[in-house]
């Protein structure tokens, strides 16, 4: 069957309306922390995402602090936001594409050198690049109360964000949570977008549970 989804921001009185309607047709969840979402082990086709503006423990939501981290080549967009308000952004941009080849610098040194000066400048770009971006999440960090953190990197990136001496953040951090969204550039724009995805509620069933789906969140909607 085909999967559907729904993405919709509900306040807190209103998701724990929704898990109740949900729990009573499709029995017992069990909680993804690395997804923060709710999987029902006798409806394996219903599954829902929390917002990341909560926390979900012991069966009850916690209102919650979270980063966002988007990085790609040569630019990245970050923010903090508490509850559903971004509170803070920061955004970065670097010297690390080559501009005839179109192709970062760190790409280019899988299969090439770094001998000539254009890419040692433009490796001096990265360091920095990433330094900047280092220092500013240890900043949040040390600072506020972060539950959540929300993250974009392509794999190619994350030795030079993950491996650092001063890294702010280990790549086994349980707050990580991996956006699940391709995100073509790492800009105040796509911030905003992703810091809305990630507020909503999202839920994914199959066209049999759709009816009983579209009832339970009219009934919320109308109360």
């Amino acid at each position: 069957m085909a999967e559907k989804s729904i993405l919709k921001s509900f306040d807190e009185e209103q998701i724990e309306q929704l898990l109740v309607s949900l729990h009573h047709h499709y029995g017992s969840s069990d909680y993804d922390i690395s997804k923060h979402q709710l999987l029902f082990p006798e409806k394996q086709s219903i599954s829902i995402r929390l917002p990341l503006c909560f926390t979900y423990l012991n069966d009850n939501l916690l209102s919650s602090n979270f980063m966002i981290i988007l990085i790609h080549s040569g630019e990245a967009a970050l923010a903090y936001s508490e509850e559903d308000q971004i509170v803070e952004h920061k955004i970065e941009k670097a010297y690390m594409v080559r501009q005839k080849q179109g192709k970062s610098q760190i790409k280019y040194l899988k299969t090439r050198g770094k001998s000539k000066a254009g890419s040692r400048v433009r490796l001096a770009g990265t360091d920095h690049f990433f330094e900047e971006i280092n220092e500013k999440l240890a900043e949040w960090d040390e600072y506020y109360e972060i539950d959540k953190i929300a993250i974009s990197c392509n794999k190619t990136l994350q030795p030079y964000f993950f491996n650092r001496t001063n890294a702010a953040l280990q790549k086994d951090d349980d707050r990580l949570f991996k956006i699940p969204k391709h995100i073509q550039e790492a800009n105040f724009e796509n911030l905003t977008f992703i810091h809305n995805y990630l507020i909503s509620t999202e839920l994914k069933f199959d066209d049999s549970d759709k009816e009983l789906i579209n009832t339970i969140i009219f009934e919320i909607d109308n109360e």
